[in-house]
């Protein structure tokens, strides 16, 4: 089999099409697995970021929260008259703070216009001055408690965060402010950004929307301050700081796609990101991919091998069939019925291609059996006729043998078609045809040539021809004297008859243009009966 047949095979498409579907459906699966698989880890991740940014706000939260309560304690049992006297002050605080080493940067006493009263531990150049312009000054000013913005200390060189309580006399009147000041890299205080881990890349923030700063650290406790997000450059920043909390991807300053999840500080307004950066939660899946891309490289050359043994199995008997039908085609064997080797839908179709077979050749037989025979009567036709006699011919001529040709007119035939129609006369001219056959032998040939016209050919005469031929048409003559029942009537049909007899020295045309002659002798002389040709 050559290359283009081997293209043009059924078995090579069959195969190019089972290899193109396990690669297209290989590609589809690699996607919906791919699609489900970073679904799948998103889903788990982000819930483990859930359960991280809430563990981690609870524990700022509950650190704030100890520190305020701390505080109002403080204030409760502050004693006012003790604000001018800076040295007992600063004892009575340094009491409380070694009892609740919360602040470890100490507290501080501000009067009401903002001075440093009294600091404890001392430190230089905190005393007389003015912390009137801080937040958290400010806002404990009104009564309330404050949390400050983060600052980095000018002598401690440490981010800080203060925190204030008003203190007030019996009639609720403020008369100063108690001050506590934390290191945010305290132990005890923001631990969780920096003792949480959070994937390898991955990381812990706190988000302060008031103070549009954001909070991250190392593991080496080194905190670090930035500015939030201008809106619209972190779409989920955008979202967290009007209040959204949960999970969810998003591509973040820098360009680069995360997976972030949200949890609010309630008792400071703040709130944490627990985030990780998408190239590490679908870290996993790429081996996966790779195993399945190596896999389907693997799977795919066997499947075809295998397509191509089982399908060139299958369709063994069918090429088979194919072969013999096209070497029937060509002429190479002859026409017959092609062998059934399964009971499948191959050899169902080998049924079907010999049930066409045999209606072919049936069809053949009756085209060939209608180009050499009489339509009407079933006799050979001219043609037919023609065949034998060039075959007789050629006998006489080896043999020295002798032929004859009777040529038969019906007497009487026209009236019977005029008068009861064509149906009658067809049924007139098969009678004619059965009455004549049993008067010949079985190596005569008996064809209708015309109309009502008829011829035989008697073939391999011995001397005896001229006997032998007016024996036949006698029969012939006595083959009419009986009626013809057509339609109910009785008819009487007659023939005239020409003889012609040659052994070779006559060319077919003239031994058929003698008999005619002599037939139409026969039917001048009186009709029914019989002429010679050289008479």
């Amino acid at each position: 089999m050559n290359f283009r047949a081997s293209l043009n095979s059924i078995v090579t498409r069959l195969v190019i099409t089972g290899v193109m579907i396990i690669l297209f459906s290989s590609i589809i699966r690699g996607f919906v697995l791919t699609y489900s698989l970073r679904q799948n880890f998103t889903e788990l991740i982000s819930t483990q970021l859930v359960t991280i940014a809430n563990y981690a706000a609870k524990n700022v939260d509950h650190n704030i929260l100890e520190r305020r309560e701390f505080l109002e304690r403080v204030a409760m049992k502050f004693p006012l008259p003790l604000l001018h006297n800076q040295k007992e002050l600063q004892t009575w605080l340094g009491e409380r703070n070694d009892l609740n080493l919360l602040f470890s940067s100490g507290l501080l006493v501000l009067d009401t216009s903002g001075r440093a009263l009294v600091d404890y531990p001392a430190l230089p150049d905190w005393l007389d001055q003015s912390f009137a312009d801080r937040d958290y000054f400010q806002q404990a000013m009104n009564g309330e408690f404050a949390i400050g913005r983060p600052i980095f200390g000018q002598i401690s060189k440490m981010p800080l965060l203060p925190m204030s309580m008003p203190l007030r006399d019996s009639a609720g009147v403020v008369q100063a402010i108690l001050v506590g000041i934390s290191a945010l890299n305290s132990p005890n205080f923001l631990e969780a950004l920096y003792t949480i881990r959070v994937g390898n890349t991955g990381e812990i923030v706190l988000v302060l929307p008031r103070d549009q700063l954001s909070i991250g650290s190392s593991e080496e406790r080194y905190i670090t301050f930035q500015p939030t997000p201008k809106e619209g450059v972190h779409p989920q920043h955008d979202q967290a700081m009007k209040g959204f909390r949960g999970a969810g991807i998003s591509v973040n300053r820098a360009g680069l796609e995360e997976l972030a999840a949200i949890a609010s500080v309630p008792s400071s307004g703040w709130f944490i990101v627990a985030r990780l950066p998408i190239s590490e939660v679908l870290a996993s899946i790429t081996p996966m991919q790779y195993l399945f891309v190596k896999t389907t490289f693997f799977i795919a050359p066997v499947f075809t091998l295998i397509v191509i043994i089982g399908l060139r199995y299958q369709l063994r008997p069918l090429m088979n069939a194919a072969q013999l039908a096209d070497r029937m085609t060509l002429g190479e064997i002859v026409l017959e019925p092609l062998p059934i080797l399964r009971d499948d839908e191959v050899g169902h179709l080998t049924r079907a291609f010999n049930r066409l077979l045999s209606k072919l050749l049936k069809s053949r037989a009756a085209l060939q059996h209608s180009a050499h025979h009489d339509l009407l009567t079933g006799l050979p036709n001219r043609q037919l006729l023609a065949d034998r006699m060039q075959q007789a011919h050629a006998h006489a001529q080896r043999t020295q043998r002798h032929i004859a040709l009777l040529f038969l007119d019906l007497d009487g035939f026209k009236p019977i078609n005029d008068r009861l129609g064509h149906g009658a006369g067809d049924a007139a001219l098969c009678e004619v045809a059965a009455r004549l056959s049993k008067a010949l032998r079985r190596e005569d040939t008996l064809a209708r040539v015309g109309g009502d016209e008829f011829v035989i050919l008697l073939s391999d005469l011995n001397d005896q021809a001229r006997a032998v031929a007016e024996l036949v048409a006698n029969k012939c003559l006595g083959a009419f004297q009986a009626p013809f029942i057509l339609d109910g009537e009785s008819c009487r049909l007659g023939t005239s008859i020409g003889i012609a007899i040659g052994h070779g020295e006559y060319s077919l045309d003239q031994l058929m243009i003698a008999a005619d002659e002599a037939m139409y002798r026969a039917k001048a002389s009186g009709r029914g009966r019989f002429c010679w040709a050289n008479d």
